[in-house]
């Protein structure tokens, strides 16, 4: 047995046995997955970034070849674990359990999300993705999430989806007490554009009919 082999047999992670908090975060554009740990919505040694879809939003662009070790629903097959199922990707804080790549029944990835929060693994947290134009197809998922937050990359013009998700946000007592983490502004460096401040502001008014939102 190898000297690296015997380090790893006598110090196994143990395994996270109570509910595991899932932290959802709507985004509005995949290259926010790189501003999460900057906006303080991330923790690389305790998280894992997980996305929920019927059919992936990010497989394209960072595992266009279908490389991935597993997806969401690999938790419905028995011994698979969510640590299995991550993969690292270059600039992504923390290891990514990709949507299937291919379209899948909804009921199937809500049934994968429910054993999310209490499937045995030293992971202590999960950070669930969630496209802003995806999130009233979710709504179901909302029972199963801890904290909601909202991410936003101020180079995407607000659309009809941001109040049709603040609606259901609403609707689902998702915004009440200690459960919203507020709405986040970022702006990802290959998306810098010279009218940044008139879509930010343009933002803000929209979100001025929303007011629960900026709060968190």
């Amino acid at each position: 047995m190898r000297l690296s082999q015997l380090f790893d047999y006598f110090n196994k992670a143990e395994p996270h046995l109570g509910t595991r908090p899932l932290h959802c975060v709507f985004y509005s554009h995949i290259w926010t997955v790189y501003c999460l740990e900057g906006q303080g919505l991330l923790n690389p040694k305790t998280d894992i970034v997980v996305e929920l879809a019927t059919e992936s939003h990010f497989s394209h662009a960072l595992d266009p070849l279908n490389n991935q070790r597993g997806n969401l629903l690999g938790l419905l097959q028995p011994g698979r674990h969510l640590q299995q199922l991550g993969c690292r990707y270059q600039g992504i804080a923390a290891p990514m359990v990709l949507a299937p790549a291919q379209p899948a029944q909804i009921n199937a990835v809500l049934s994968a999300l429910a054993l999310l929060s209490t499937d045995p693994s030293p992971i202590e947290r999960a950070v669930v993705l969630v496209n802003v134009c995806d999130g009233s197809a979710f709504a179901e998922a909302f029972a199963y999430m801890s904290e909601f937050s909202i991410l936003w990359d101020i180079a995407d013009y607000p659309t009809a989806a941001l109040p049709a998700l603040a609606q259901a946000l609403a609707a689902g007592q998702c915004l009440n007490g200690g459960q919203w983490g507020g709405f986040h502004l970022c702006n990802h460096k290959q998306r810098q554009l010279p009218d940044a401040p008139q879509r930010q502001e343009a933002l803000q008014q929209l979100l001025s009919g929303f007011a629960g939102l900026t709060e968190g």
